[in-house]
């Protein structure tokens, strides 16, 4: 009797529509609906099992960041999964044939089922792919961050290359996969003949390939690292980053440069942060006419001067340098620390000295009014001072 009434209640989802039966499509729909309620609570659940292991990783600073990452990719892999499940429940639909064709012995039979499994076979591989590719930022992730709060250059600059270069391999397998799985292609045939055709891939690109293996000559070699100051040429900048084909510099005014790893390499490069003094040098135009002994007593108490003011470091010259139509020059030249101690800065340093030269200069070529303070601009005469810090103009 209970059979029974189980066949009877059972009997309309027995009704076919469209050669379907009712109970496939209820099937599908239940799933598709189930699917898209269920995706994002058993994707946080999923990526809170994986929090655990993430913090035996980096520890539960990170965990929320983990998350971030991962749980997207998982979404769109459940998502597939069941979807792909749901489709297979229409068994009618998917047993009918797109193509049937013949050509001599040989028969082409193509049915919806044949692609609906090769496009759920793409997405499945491609959402795994990603899933495991999020997986590798996380790491690095945490590994880039430790090495910043422990201020390990070497680190710095290593693991964005490492990442860079984990996620070409991991990127290759997966397209590699989709080869196999989805288009059939014979892998082994395939790499045989990429062997071959090496050559012809290294010639066109042949720019990255040299780009690649010059980043690895910068880690090994250690020109410069993440966050020294490096010259180019006329390009002064903050390295940010070290790419497997290019480097980032950040100049002073926030402009961000992009240059291919083997210009760095292949030119004279000048690594600003390495340097212990950084060179000072002035041009002091004076007017014909001061005599011999005092402007021996002009060098020595310009000299003098600037020995005696803060962070100056030896040499210190002032020298004759040239002669032009209507003045000559000296070329006073100091060294200042770098970095200058004390919270100072080049520039406050500069110009204390600037000022104090522009002093004396006007008591030498003055000697009646060197008791007049400077401050009194208006009775001093026509001089022109020029200075150069690190050959660059700067009028007093």
């Amino acid at each position: 009797m209970f059979f029974l009434l189980l066949q009877i209640a059972w009997r309309p989802f027995e009704t076919r529509i469209g050669d379907e039966r009712l109970s496939n499509i209820l099937w599908f729909a239940g799933i598709i609906l189930a699917t898209l309620l269920l995706k994002k609570p058993l994707a946080s659940f999923i990526a809170r099992i994986g929090c655990n292991i993430s913090n035996r990783v980096g520890g539960k600073l990170y965990a929320d960041k983990f998350v971030q990452l991962v749980k997207k990719p998982l979404e769109l892999l459940i998502q597939t999964l069941l979807f792909f499940v749901a489709v297979n429940q229409l068994t009618v639909l998917l047993g009918k044939t797109l193509m049937n064709n013949r050509e001599g012995y040989s028969l082409l039979n193509i049915r919806i089922g044949d692609i609906v499994n090769l496009v759920f076979m793409f997405l499945l591989i491609l959402f795994t792919t990603l899933t495991i590719s999020r997986v590798f930022d996380f790491l690095f992730y945490v590994k880039l961050e430790k090495a910043y709060a422990e201020d390990e250059k070497e680190k710095q600059q290593l693991f964005p290359l490492l990442k860079e270069v984990a996620k070409i391999v991991i990127w290759s397998l997966g397209v590699f996969w989709v080869l196999g799985s989805v288009f059939h292609v014979n892998i082994p045939a395939l790499i045989t003949g990429l062997g071959i055709g090496g050559v012809a891939i290294a010639l066109a690109a042949k720019e990255s390939v040299e780009n690649f293996f010059a980043a690895f000559t910068i880690l090994t070699d250690k020109p410069f690292q993440t966050g020294d100051t490096v010259k180019l040429g006329n390009l002064e900048g903050k390295v940010e980053r070290i790419g497997f084909r290019s480097t980032r510099l950040r100049n002073g005014d926030g402009s961000l440069y992009i240059i291919p790893n083997k210009k760095l390499i292949g030119e004279n490069l000048e690594n600003l942060s390495q340097r212990d003094t950084r060179r000072v040098k002035t041009v002091l135009n004076l007017k014909y006419g001061l005599p011999e002994e005092r402007l021996n007593q002009l060098i020595a108490e310009l000299k003098g001067m600037i020995r005696k003011s803060l962070h100056i470091k030896e040499p210190v010259d002032v020298v004759l340098e040239s002669f032009g139509e209507n003045v000559f020059q000296l070329a006073i030249s100091y060294h200042l620390p770098e970095p200058v101690p004390n919270g100072a800065s080049v520039g406050t340093v500069k110009q204390e000295i600037a000022v104090k030269t522009y002093a004396i200069a006007l008591r030498y070529m003055n000697p009646e009014e060197a008791a007049i303070p400077v401050e009194k601009k208006e009775e001093a005469p026509e001089e022109e001072e020029k200075s150069d810090s690190e050959d660059n103009p700067l009028g007093l």
